[in-house]
């Protein structure tokens, strides 16, 4: 048995996630264009992910209106999975990339530390 409160304010706050996701996508993507095509690439990830949660919203929302369906419960918990699958390669990403930045940033310090004459 579902929860309906928890569904509701699962719907709400997808919902709103959802169209924020889509809406600082768009503008990423249109600011990306300007400073270089692969620029836009992170605004049209944001776009589909905004998708993911409105359509999870989707979902949620005609099992609210119905009785409980296995099948509708099913495109909710998949929405769901491809969003947070998709955010949590992202962030892996982003954790990969700030170690390499990290570890280039000291690197090039020490680089420049030993041309320093003492």
């Amino acid at each position: 048995m579902v929860n309906r409160e928890y569904l509701q304010q699962l719907s709400k706050w997808a919902g709103l996630v959802g169209i924020l996701n889509i809406i600082f996508g768009a503008f990423s993507a249109i600011c990306g264009l300007f400073a270089f095509i692969v620029g836009a690439i992170p605004g049209i990830i944001m776009i589909v992910l905004g998708v993911k949660l409105r359509n999870a919203k989707k979902y949620a929302d005609e099992m609210l209106s119905m009785e409980e369906n296995e099948s509708k419960i099913n495109m909710v918990l998949m929405s769901l999975n491809s969003y947070f699958m998709i955010q949590g390669v992202l962030l892996i990403i982003t954790l990969v990339f700030s170690v390499l930045g990290i570890l280039g940033g000291f690197l090039a310090g020490l680089t420049l530390f030993s041309q320093i004459p003492f």
